[in-house]
């Protein structure tokens, strides 16, 4: 099975142009860019840059590998950036209570940028209600308005 560290390596120096600028932006040592480089080239079996003595020129070979990986190491990159955050000791916590449609319209997009973590529980409404009064949901996103005492209903959304 082929290294993640070498495809991480390999999209560096395809985005730095060189092993040098790869190596910066990685924090690790230019021979070990070389060393993950000729690795990889040796496990898929093709040279993917051309190296000139300022330049590392990507083969065509080296172009299809980019397109195929550079999305989904961005991904788990902005994955891995996320855990750590969440994983700060001073980071609060909520958990909130919706339906799926009302977290892919309202919420979703936003994950990644709140300065806390946000735990999700998808489920009806009485479920929800019932997880919010046992302790387990901090509060509930619903079209529904009940007669529930003790609770403080806040319009989330006002239509026309």
């Amino acid at each position: 099975m082929v290294n993640f560290e070498w495809f991480r390596t390999f999209k560096a120096i395809y985005e730095t142009g060189s092993l040098t600028g790869a190596a910066e932006a990685l924090f690790i040592s230019q021979p070990g860019v070389s060393l993950h480089l000729s690795s990889l080239e040796s496990y898929v079996g093709y040279k993917l840059f051309d190296r000139t003595s300022r330049k590392m020129v990507s083969t065509e070979r080296g172009k299809i590998l980019y397109n195929y990986i550079q999305e989904s190491i961005s991904k788990l990159e902005e994955a891995e950036r996320h855990f750590h955050k969440s994983t700060e000791k001073d980071v609060p916590t909520i958990s909130i209570g919706m339906c799926f449609e009302t977290f892919q319209f309202t919420l979703e997009s936003y994950l990644p940028t709140l300065p806390f973590n946000v735990i999700i529980k998808f489920g009806e409404y009485p479920e929800m209600l019932a997880d919010l009064d046992g302790g387990i949901l901090d509060m509930i996103v619903t079209p529904h308005k009940g007669d529930y005492k003790g609770l403080e209903y806040k319009p989330f959304f006002k239509s026309g």
